[in-house]
């Protein structure tokens, strides 16, 4: 008995220390179910419409209609599953039941993103079951405003030849608050290598018709917007309204569409227009 303890003893055999952690690629910041862009980040990041502007982050892609209409995609999510928020409150737009519409809301005149994936994003509701995105643009502003401040910007360029400016206003006493923005862009059709049609395509094409040649046709549009709000601040909060106008007129890309048996045609979308005109309080 006494030597079998004794083997017991001196066969025990140490292991070594096993780590164990939910983050296999070991990287130290852990992933999280929501994100914010804001700030140089923003800045870098803005395109002419939101779901280019957030194409880039993990999880979201861009439904893209041309340069004119583009809405963010959560984890493949789209449409009325997807709740767009403005300053927290629900936008309304046909955005969500007719994809090829436009969100409207220049990104150029918001100042921070957030956006939220998975069972954190119901607490929105259930259209929210693929996510939010939160812009928010202190058209309304919730802190004291001290002075004079500005900023502006001037864009050109891109396969578009955009053509955007953009410029806010911000001015107070320390208690009321006053905001004023406004912006203007303008992009032609997209410019691309070779034809936008097909060589079938092109066969059954009458000869004044180019086959898009270097260029997408019926993808230019403009866009244009501005708001006004102020408010009253104290220590313990703030009230204030504001009201704001979105005007863009855009084309839509051509579509193919089956003709007959044996030959195709170009149908070009309509050119959409959408004016929204918004008062807001809080």
């Amino acid at each position: 008995m006494l030597a079998h303890s004794a083997y017991a003893a001196d066969s025990t055999v140490e292991l070594p220390t096993q780590v164990i952690t939910a983050n296999p690629l070991g990287s130290q910041q852990i992933a999280a179910p929501s994100s914010v862009l804001e700030g140089d980040e923003l800045t870098f990041q803005q395109k002419g419409s939101l779901g280019e502007t957030l194409k880039n982050q993990p999880g979201v892609s861009s439904s893209y209609f041309g340069p004119g209409a583009s809405r963010p995609i959560i984890r493949g999510l789209d449409g009325d599953r997807i709740r767009l928020l403005q300053n927290g409150i629900g936008a309304l737009d046909a955005s969500s039941l007719s994809y090829d519409h436009a969100v409207p809301q220049d990104p150029v005149t918001v100042d921070r993103v957030e956006i939220v994936r998975g069972p954190a994003a119901l607490l929105y509701g259930g259209s929210a079951i693929g996510g939010v995105i939160n812009t928010f643009d202190n058209r309304i502003p919730t802190e004291p405003v001290d002075g004079v401040h500005g900023a502006g910007e001037l864009r050109y360029g891109g396969a578009d030849t955009t053509r955007s400016s953009a410029g806010k206003l911000e001015a107070g006493d320390g208690t009321f608050a006053l905001h004023l923005d406004a912006n203007s862009r303008q992009f032609n059709d997209l410019r691309i290598p070779g034809y936008a049609h097909s060589a079938s395509q092109r066969a059954g094409e009458s000869s004044d018709d180019d086959g898009g040649k270097h260029r997408l046709q019926n993808s230019d549009g403009r866009q244009d917007g501005g708001a006004v709000g102020g408010s009253y601040t104290w220590d313990d909060g703030y009230a204030g309204l504001s009201y704001s106008n979105y005007d863009s007129n855009y084309g839509s890309p051509p579509k193919a569409t089956c003709a007959s048996a044996c030959s195709r045609s170009i149908t070009p979308l309509p050119r959409k227009s959408a004016t929204c005109k918004a008062p807001s309080a809080s």
